[in-house]
């Protein structure tokens, strides 16, 4: 008869144990179901600025070209009043198109997929490509010092000219009228340094506060999103850099992006410091 009970308990136990395999299987599809939900939901986040992006640049693009053949009096000369329609509309449609390139940006940056595309890259000539597509965007007169041997760095050159532009866009921007731009780099074994200054007002602790916050308002900034400065930390974050803003009323700003000449290496040497 002991066999008989042995059988028995055994019995219950695998009934138990196949009823308890079988809750956990549903319990486990149901989160598996539940994490592809949430998967998709987050790739739908992210890919919606992507396509807002797209949308915009798109039709605002051939907007821009056709302000600027207009400025070139590609069509016939033009009267001081269509001269000044045509000049805010290329202005207008640049900033549009400016800030649908930072939302596609923060979109990539802050996909889980995102990886640094870091090449050999001579940073003489990223800066020098930026500040001649600047000048061809601002009237604000912009100078550039660059003088000296290449310097050879890794970096993401996309996202690196992104952050370039933005912090000069800022200041042709919002420094004021009659103001003048310098761009120039500097370099080290260990880092570049590329700064951006301009003559103009300054900033106020509020604005300063305010430089990195997207789309905030009030202060005595002119209108902007505040989406391309937050862009460029997040850049410069990413090579494993630093953005230094230097900034006193009435006196100017100068914004520095300090970035290693070996992301790798200085984000390695980052993380054994905090272990």
């Amino acid at each position: 008869m002991g066999w008989l009970w042995a059988w028995a308990l055994l019995a219950l136990i695998l009934v138990a144990l196949a009823g308890y395999a079988w809750r956990t299987r549903r319990e486990l599809d149901r989160a598996r179901a539940e994490l592809a939900r949430l998967r998709r939901l987050h790739e739908e986040r992210i890919r919606r600025p992507s396509v807002l992006s797209h949308e915009l640049r798109t039709p605002l693009t051939v907007v821009r070209g056709a302000a600027e053949l207009l400025l070139d009096e590609a069509a016939g000369p033009l009267n001081p009043t269509q001269r000044t329609f045509a000049k805010t509309i290329a202005e207008n449609s640049n900033q549009v198109i400016d800030m649908a390139s930072d939302l596609l940006a923060e979109a990539s940056i802050e996909s889980e997929l995102f990886k640094l595309r870091l090449d050999r890259v001579d940073m003489r000539t990223v800066v020098r490509e930026c500040v001649v597509e600047m000048r061809r965007v601002h009237s604000t007169p912009i100078r550039l010092d660059n003088h000296g041997a290449p310097v050879s760095m890794r970096a993401d050159k996309r996202l690196i000219s992104q952050a370039i532009t933005n912090v000069i866009n800022n200041a042709a921007r919002h420094a004021g009228e009659g103001v003048s731009i310098r761009v120039s780099l500097a370099d080290s074994d260990e880092c570049a340094t590329i700064s951006v200054s301009d003559d103009g007002a300054g900033m106020s602790a509020e604005d300063r506060e305010r430089l990195f916050v997207p789309f905030a308002t009030g202060g005595s900034r002119r209108p902007g999103t505040g989406l391309g400065m937050m862009v460029t930390q997040k850049v410069v974050d990413l090579h494993g850099g630093r953005v230094l803003v230097d900034t006193i009323s009435t006196k100017g700003t100068t914004v520095y992006l300090v970035l290693p000449r070996d992301p790798n290496t200085t984000m390695l040497k980052e993380a054994e410091t905090r272990g």
